[in-house]
C-alpha cells in the first residue's frame, strides 16, 4: 500500500511539473525608440521577480514567462513601460523620457512634475516654437507665444536686446527683468547700456543699446521652455523670483541608438519693416520764398526743389541695405544604458540692415550623465560662448544713425559724407553723416562666456535621494567706442575720443538637496518632499577709461589723447538660503503643494536679517472624482499662493563716498583731483541698515480643462499681486547732512486674467490635420501707496516735455508731460495768435502697458507638408512718437509736405466760440503738432496692431531609401512679413531705453525692426 502511495505521489509531482512548464513559456520581441530605431541593452524584468534579460544589438529579447506576469522596460533616458505577458510576440516603443512627454512640466530647481498637480499656471514654449521664430535672441523668440508674457524689441540691429514682462511690472525703481535658468542655475541677464560720452541727457536715451546676456543661449541647444509666471510657481527662487521665473531647458543625449548627428543650416534675409514716411518735394532752409539753399540749418522749410531746379536725393532708401544671417548647428549625441552625451556647435554670422553693423557667434556646448551604479549619478554640462558686435548710435545723440538719416535734407546726398582730409560732410555742421558715423564712428563689444552646471546624485532608497549640484556663469564684456576726428559724438567739437569699458561678471551657484517619496504613502496618500541649501556668490567689475583730443587721425590708443579719464566699479553680492517642499497626492484626484525658503543676503540691511518666502497651492482633478460626461476627458481648478521677492542693490545700506564736484551756477565748477590734489566727500544718499527684499504676494486660481478624446483644451487663470516694500528714494530735510534716503515705501497692485485654447480639429487618424493655439491676457496695474508726504515720484527723466512717473491711484509707468489747455467740454483752447494754449500744469499723457495681448498659431499638416502661423496681437499701451514730432517740427515728415495752404485748429476761443484764426503751414508742423513749441500730447499714440509674428511652411522629405539618413526637411519662414498698425513711425515694438530700463514706449530715432525671409535645411543621421 505504501508502494502504490509513493508511486502515486512521484506521478502527481511530474504532472505539477509538466503544467508549470506548460505555463512558462518563451516571449520574444523587438525594443525600438520613438523613431522605430532598435534599443540596444534596454533592460527586461519580470516584474516582482529578479528574472530579467537585456535586449541585444538589433534591440531583440527573449524571456521565459507566464502569460499571468508582467514585464518591466526600462532604459536610462526613457520612459519605463510595463506590458502583460500575455502573448509570445511583444514589440514594444520606449519614450524619450524628457520634458516633451504629454503632461510634464519642469518647475522650480529643476524638478518635472505631472501637469495635473500643479496648483498654479506655467507657460510652456517647445523647441519647434523657439528654432521656428528665426530669433538669435531666446527671449525676443517668446514673443506671442505664452499668454501673461510680454516681449518688446528695441530694433532689428543685430544683437538688439529683448525686454520681457511677466504678467506686470512688479517694482518701481528695479527691472522688470525675470530670473533667466538654464539647466537648473540662474545665469546673469543684464543688459548695460553705454552712452554717447558725457551726453547732457540720461545715459538711456542716447548711446548703443547693448544686448542682454540671454543672446549668449544658442536657440538650437534649447529643448523647451517653461514659464514660471506667479509667485506660487516661483517662491523656491526667493528673493531673485519677483517677476517670475523662464525655465530653459536644454538638449541632451539619447540612450540606445549609437551616434546620432543632427545637422541645420539657413540663410536670412533682413529688410526694414517700417519707417516714417518723409516728403520729398521741400528743400533745407527756413523760408519757401528762398532763391537760394542755406545750409546753416537743418530744417526743411525751404522752397520746392523745383522751383530752384536741385536734385532730390531718397538719402533714407540709399542708406539701409539687405541684413544676411548665416546660421549653422551640428551636434553629435548618443548613449547607453549607462551614460548619455550631447556635443554642439553653433555658428552665426550676421550683417545688420544698417552698413557696417553685425553680428558672430560662436557656441560650444556639452552635456552628459554618467549611471556609476544602481545608486550612483553624475553628470553636467559646459557651454563656452564668443559673442562679437559691431552696433549703431541710436536715439537723441547727434552721431545717432536715425536722427541724422531721418532729419536729413533731400537737396543733400548723403553718400558725400567724407572729405579728402578724413573729416565728417554733412547737410548740417553739428551733426554726424550717418554714413561718417557708421564707417568712422564705430562701437563694438566682444563677449566671452562660460556657463554650466555638474552634479552628483546618490539614491540609496525609494524615499531618499541625495544631490549636490554646482554651477558657474562668467563672462567678460570688452567695449570700445571711437568718435574720429571731426565727430560731433559727445559734444566733442571734432576734437575726437576713444573709450573702452572692460565689464566682467561672475556668479557661482551651489545647490544640496535631499528628495524623495516619504515611506508614510498609504492607498490614498502619497506625500513627496524636497529639502536644501542654496549658496550664492556674485562679482561684477568694470573698468572705464576714455582718452579725448587725439593728436593722430585714426590711432585709437589712450597714448593718443590729451584728456585722460579713468573710473572702475566694483560690486560683490553673497546669500545664502534653505528650503524645503511638500506634495501631497490624494487618491490621484486633490494634489497639495507647501513651500517656503528663508534666504540671507550681504544686500540686506542689518536689521533685516532675513526674509522668508512662502508658498502653497492646490490641484483637484474633478474628473478622477466625478462621472462627468463623456465628452470631458479632464477638469481641474486650481489655487495657488507664493510670495517671491526682488532684493536691494549692493551697498544701499552704506552711505558711500565719491570725488566732490562744485560750481556756482556762473562756471564750469571745478572737480577733483584738482591741480594734483584729490578729494572725497560723503554721497547725498543716507545709507539704511533697515533695508530688506521688495515682496510680491499673488494669489491665483485656475481651470483647466481637456474635451473631445483631448483634443480641445481650455485653460483660464486670474491672479491678484500686491507688491509690497518698495524701493524708491525719500527726499531727506537739510539739517539730516544728506540729501536723500533709499527705502522701502510704496506698494502697488496688478491684477488680471489670462485665457489658453488649445484645439486639434481632426482626430489623429486623419491625414490632414489642423491644429489651433490661441493666447489672451489682460493686466490692470495701478500704484496703491507711496510713503511719506508724496504723491508721486519721477522713475527716470525721458525729453524735457515729457517724464516716466510713478502716481498713487494711477498705473505704474505713466507718461507725464506738457498737454493742451482745455475748458469744461473738453475743447482746446485757442489764443488769438491761433496756436492751441498749453496747460500750465502737466498731466497723465497715458500708460505705456497695453490694455491686452493676445497670440493666435494655426498649424496645418497634411502627409510630409506642414504650413505654420502665428498672429501677434496688442490693444492699447501709448508710445511717446518724438521721433514724427521733431520731423513735423524740421519739415520733413510726410504730412509738413501738405504746405501749400493754411490751417485751423479745432477748438474754442476764450470767449467760447469756434476758433477760426488760420495759421501757416510751418507754425501749424512746429508749434502744434511738433515739438517747436506743441504740447507732448500731440506726440502720444494709443497704440494698436496684428502682426503676422511668423510663418512656416515645411517638407519633410522620405528617407527610408536612404540608411544613414534618419530624418531631412526644408522650411520656408517669413517674420514680421504683414503688420497693421496705427502707428507711424517704426515698429511700434520698440523700446529707445533697451532692456535694461524701467522707461518703455519711447521712440526719438530708434533704429528700425526688420522683417525676415529665411530659408533652412536640417538633416539628422
Amino acid at each position: 500500500m505504501k508502494l502504490k502511495f509513493n508511486g502515486f505521489l512521484v506521478l502527481l509531482l511530474v504532472l505539477v511539473a509538466q503544467l508549470s512548464f506548460a505555463q512558462e513559456r518563451a516571449v520574444s520581441g523587438t525594443v525600438s525608440d520613438n523613431a522605430g530605431m532598435p534599443l540596444p541593452g534596454v533592460s527586461v524584468l519580470v516584474k516582482g521577480t529578479k528574472t530579467g534579460t537585456q535586449t541585444d544589438f538589433d534591440g531583440k529579447f527573449s524571456i521565459k514567462v507566464s502569460s499571468s506576469q508582467v514585464l518591466v522596460f526600462s532604459y536610462i533616458g526613457m520612459k519605463s513601460q510595463e506590458v502583460a505577458a500575455t502573448s509570445t510576440s511583444i514589440n514594444v516603443k520606449l519614450k524619450d523620457d524628457s520634458v516633451e512627454l504629454e503632461g510634464v512640466v519642469v518647475t522650480a530647481l529643476g524638478i518635472k512634475r505631472s501637469e495635473k498637480t500643479l496648483g498654479y499656471a506655467v507657460s510652456k514654449v517647445s523647441a519647434d516654437e523657439i528654432t521656428r521664430s528665426g530669433e538669435q535672441n531666446v527671449l525676443q523668440a517668446l514673443a506671442g507665444k505664452a499668454a501673461g508674457v510680454q516681449v518688446i524689441g528695441t530694433g532689428g540691429t543685430p544683437g538688439a536686446s529683448s525686454k520681457i514682462i511677466i504678467r506686470g511690472v512688479n517694482t518701481i525703481t528695479g527691472t522688470s527683468d525675470p530670473l533667466i535658468v538654464v539647466d537648473g542655475v540662474p545665469i546673469d541677464n543684464t543688459t548695460s547700456q553705454t552712452a554717447a560720452g558725457d551726453n547732457p541727457f540720461n545715459a538711456n536715451l542716447s548711446g548703443i543699446n547693448n544686448s542682454n546676456r540671454a543672446l549668449d543661449i544658442n536657440p538650437d541647444d534649447v529643448e523647451s521652455v517653461s514659464v514660471l509666471k506667479g509667485p506660487a510657481a516661483a517662491a523656491l527662487y526667493g528673493e531673485r523670483a519677483g517677476n517670475g521665473v523662464i525655465l530653459y531647458t536644454t538638449k541632451k543625449g539619447r540612450a540606445g541608438r549609437g551616434l546620432g548627428i543632427d545637422f541645420s543650416t539657413s540663410l536670412a534675409i533682413d529688410k526694414v519693416s517700417q519707417l516714417p514716411a518723409r516728403q520729398g518735394k521741400y528743400v533745407q532752409g527756413t523760408s519757401a520764398t528762398a532763391t537760394s539753399i542755406p545750409t546753416n540749418t537743418p530744417q526743411s522749410w525751404g522752397p520746392a526743389a523745383s522751383t530752384l531746379g536741385v536734385p532730390m536725393y531718397d538719402n533714407v532708401g540709399n542708406f539701409f541695405q539687405e541684413g544676411l544671417t548665416y546660421t549653422n548647428n551640428i551636434s553629435f549625441y548618443g548613449g547607453d544604458n549607462k551614460a548619455t552625451y550631447r556635443a554642439s556647435y553653433g555658428n552665426t554670422t550676421q550683417t545688420g540692415m544698417i552698413p557696417e553693423t553685425g553680428l558672430k557667434r560662436n557656441t560650444l556646448r556639452l552635456v552628459g550623465d554618467l549611471k556609476l551604479s544602481d545608486k550612483w549619478k553624475t553628470g553636467g554640462s559646459l557651454q563656452y560662448t564668443r559673442t562679437t558686435n559691431t552696433l549703431a548710435q541710436n536715439g537723441s545723440n547727434v552721431s545717432g544713425v536715425m536722427l541724422s538719416l531721418l532729419r536729413s535734407v533731400g537737396n543733400y546726398d548723403l553718400r558725400d559724407y567724407i572729405d579728402t582730409e578724413g573729416n565728417n560732410k554733412n547737410y548740417f555742421a553739428n551733426y554726424d553723416n550717418p554714413y561718417f558715423t557708421v564707417n568712422e564712428n564705430p562701437a563694438t563689444s566682444d563677449v566671452n562666456r562660460v556657463f554650466g552646471n555638474m552634479f552628483l546624485t546618490y539614491t540609496p532608497a525609494e524615499w531618499l535621494s541625495l544631490t549636490a549640484k554646482g554651477g558657474v556663469d562668467a563672462y567678460s564684456d570688452y567695449r570700445k567706442q571711437i568718435f574720429a576726428i571731426s565727430s560731433n559724438g559727445d559734444n566733442l567739437a571734432g576734437i575726437g575720443e576713444v573709450a573702452f569699458n572692460n565689464i566682467n561678471n561672475k556668479q557661482f551657484y551651489a545647490d544640496f538637496i535631499a528628495s524623495g517619496l516619504l515611506p508614510l504613502q498609504t492607498e490614498w496618500l502619497k506625500i513627496n518632499y524636497t529639502a536644501g541649501l542654496n549658496l550664492r556668490s556674485g562679482q561684477n567689475t568694470d573698468v572705464f577709461s576714455r582718452g579725448k583730443e587725439l593728436a593722430v587721425r585714426g590711432l585709437y590708443n589712450l597714448s593718443n589723447a590729451t584728456q585722460l579719464y579713468a573710473s572702475n566699479y566694483e560690486e560683490k553680492i553673497m546669500s545664502r538660503a534653505v528650503f524645503g517642499q511638500l506634495e501631497f497626492d490624494i487618491k490621484n484626484q486633490l494634489f497639495i503643494t507647501g513651500s517656503v525658503r528663508q534666504e540671507w543676503s550681504s544686500t540686506y540691511g542689518t536689521n533685516a536679517n532675513s526674509a522668508i518666502f512662502p508658498a502653497a497651492s492646490a490641484s483637484w482633478v474633478i474628473t478622477s472624482s466625478f462621472d462627468l460626461p463623456e465628452a470631458i476627458n479632464f477638469a481641474k481648478l486650481t489655487y495657488g499662493y507664493g510670495e517671491v521677492g526682488i532684493a536691494p542693490g549692493p551697498y544701499r545700506t552704506r552711505s558711500l563716498y565719491s570725488q566732490p564736484f562744485m560750481t556756482d551756477g556762473f562756471t564750469d565748477g571745478l572737480s577733483f583731483p584738482y591741480n594734483g590734489i584729490n578729494g572725497m566727500t560723503v554721497s547725498g544718499g543716507l545709507g539704511n541698515q533697515d533695508l530688506k527684499p521688495e515682496r510680491v504676494l499673488g494669489h491665483e486660481v485656475g481651470l483647466s480643462t481637456k474635451f473631445l478624446n483631448n483634443r480641445l483644451s481650455f485653460d483660464v487663470n486670474a491672479y491678484y499681486k500686491t507688491s509690497k516694500d518698495l524701493l524708491i528714494t525719500l527726499p531727506l530735510p537739510a539739517s539730516s547732512g544728506f540729501q536723500s534716503v533709499y527705502q522701502n515705501a510704496a506698494e502697488l497692485v496688478n491684477k488680471g486674467l489670462e485665457v489658453e485654447l488649445g484645439y486639434d480639429i481632426f482626430s489623429k487618424s486623419n491625414p490632414f490635420q489642423w491644429n489651433i493655439n490661441a493666447n489672451w491676457a489682460k493686466n490692470q496695474n495701478e500704484v496703491t501707496d507711496i510713503s511719506g508726504s508724496l504723491s508721486e515720484i519721477q522713475i527716470e527723466a525721458a525729453f524735457g516735455s515729457i517724464g516716466y512717473y510713478a502716481v498713487k491711484g494711477q498705473p505704474l509707468g505713466s507718461f507725464y508731460g506738457t498737454r493742451w489747455a482745455r475748458d469744461a467740454n473738453g475743447n482746446k483752447l485757442i489764443g488769438s495768435d491761433g496756436l492751441a494754449i498749453i496747460d500750465g500744469e502737466t498731466g497723465n499723457l497715458g500708460n505705456s502697458a497695453p490694455k491686452w495681448t493676445g497670440g493666435l498659431r494655426n498649424t496645418f499638416t497634411y502627409k510630409r507638408v506642414t504650413l505654420s502661423g502665428l498672429l501677434d496681437f496688442r490693444h492699447g499701451g501709448v508710445v511717446y512718437n518724438g521721433t514724427l514730432a521733431r520731423m513735423h517740427n524740421f519739415g520733413v515728415s510726410e504730412a509738413s509736405g501738405d504746405r501749400e495752404h493754411t490751417y485751423i485748429i479745432d477748438g474754442v476761443k476764450a470767449d467760447g466760440s469756434k476758433n477760426d484764426k488760420a495759421i501757416s503751414a510751418k507754425d501749424y508742423y512746429q508749434k502744434y503738432l511738433g515739438d517747436g513749441g506743441g504740447a507732448a500730447e500731440e506726440a502720444v499714440t494709443d497704440v494698436n496692431w496684428i502682426r503676422l509674428r511668423d510663418v512656416t511652411l515645411s517638407y519633410d522629405f522620405d528617407v527610408k531609401r536612404f540608411t544613414a539618413i534618419n530624418s531631412a526637411q526644408i522650411s520656408f519662414t517669413g517674420r514680421n512679413l504683414w503688420l497693421n498698425t496705427n502707428y507711424k513711425g517704426v515698429d511700434p515694438e520698440t523700446s529707445l531705453t533697451g532692456a535694461g530700463s524701467r522707461i518703455n514706449g519711447l521712440d526719438y530715432f530708434n533704429n528700425p525692426g526688420s522683417k525676415s525671409f529665411i530659408m533652412t535645411l536640417k538633416v539628422g543621421f
